[in-house]
């Protein structure tokens, strides 16, 4: 297994923001995984675990662990039926291709990540149509966790709190007529392009809707539109968006995200909660 050194974590997040890893490695199997949870034991490493990074920001004095980026190496599909096992690597632009979940469409991101969060939009959520998770534990041992025993709830399940690796995911899909199929994915990314700042580098959305509103509306309302720290921006295209205009630091956009939740909630009372996740590290 390869160990790249002092490998900068803002290559692998979509907010292009994080210093770098003191171990980094891109396990190509389960097996590998193994191999890699023994090598952080033997050593006394703590690890951390992303996906795409896509909904993450990493610390800007980077990690002193082992990260552990779940990519390409596990990303296989296999199909039957209307159920398909598909690797924790594979992008969620890959897995709307099989039909059934057209409303990720344009959402950035790996499998992994998605289940971990409950990724959704439009209404729709992907832990819906989840059967069973394989993961790992930080001792090596393969678990299969049922859809019923993972606590799926808005924008989040139990294997957030968890020190499970997500290795593979079995979806049971809808699976579609083609030209139906792509012509929702059409409309989604069309929604997207028109609402989503897409030209900077981002996260995605900062914060979860509140019960019958939108983070979005409220952090409009509140004023910050626009608001900036460094490099750090709340967008102008979608105010729950922060952006990175080229040099934007964690610190910037921690401290941004502070100024919203305390600029909403003195004017709504409202205290909005993160969507996007800093980095845990755990020790095995």
């Amino acid at each position: 297994m390869k160990y790249l050194r002092n490998e900068p974590l803002s290559r692998h997040t979509s907010f292009k923001i994080g210093g770098p890893a003191n171990y980094f490695c891109l396990p190509k199997s389960i097996g590998n995984i193994k191999e890699v949870l023994s090598f952080a034991r033997q050593n006394k490493l703590k690890i951390a675990v992303i996906g795409a990074g896509s909904n993450l920001l990493a610390p800007d004095q980077g990690f002193s662990g082992l990260v552990i980026k779940i990519g390409q190496g596990l990303a296989w599909v296999k199909a039957k039926g209307d159920r398909v096992s598909v690797g924790a690597g594979v992008g969620l632009a890959r897995l709307v291709k099989l039909g059934g979940l057209e409303f990720l469409a344009g959402i950035p991101g790996s499998v992994g990540g998605a289940v971990v969060m409950n990724a959704g939009a439009w209404g729709e959520e992907i832990g819906k149509y989840v059967e069973q998770v394989t993961v790992l534990d930080g001792a090596g041992r393969v678990k299969e966790i049922k859809r019923k025993n993972l606590g799926f709830a808005y924008r989040k399940s139990k294997l957030q709190k968890s020190r499970f690796i997500v290795a593979e995911v079995v979806f049971k899909l809808d699976r579609i007529r083609q030209r139906v199929k792509q012509e929702k994915i059409k409309e989604y990314l069309a929604k997207r392009r028109a609402r989503h700042p897409l030209d900077r580098p981002s996260c995605g959305s900062v914060f979860k809707n509140p019960r019958g509103l939108t983070a979005g509306a409220l952090i409009e309302a509140a004023g910050c539109q626009g608001k900036r720290i460094g490099d750090a921006q709340v967008s102008k295209k979608h105010a729950n968006f922060i952006v990175n205009l080229g040099g934007a630091k964690a610190a910037d956009v921690i401290k941004l995200i502070s100024i919203v939740q305390k600029a909403v909630n003195n004017k709504f009372k409202v205290l909005l909660e993160p969507e996007l996740k800093t980095m845990v590290q755990s020790k095995l």
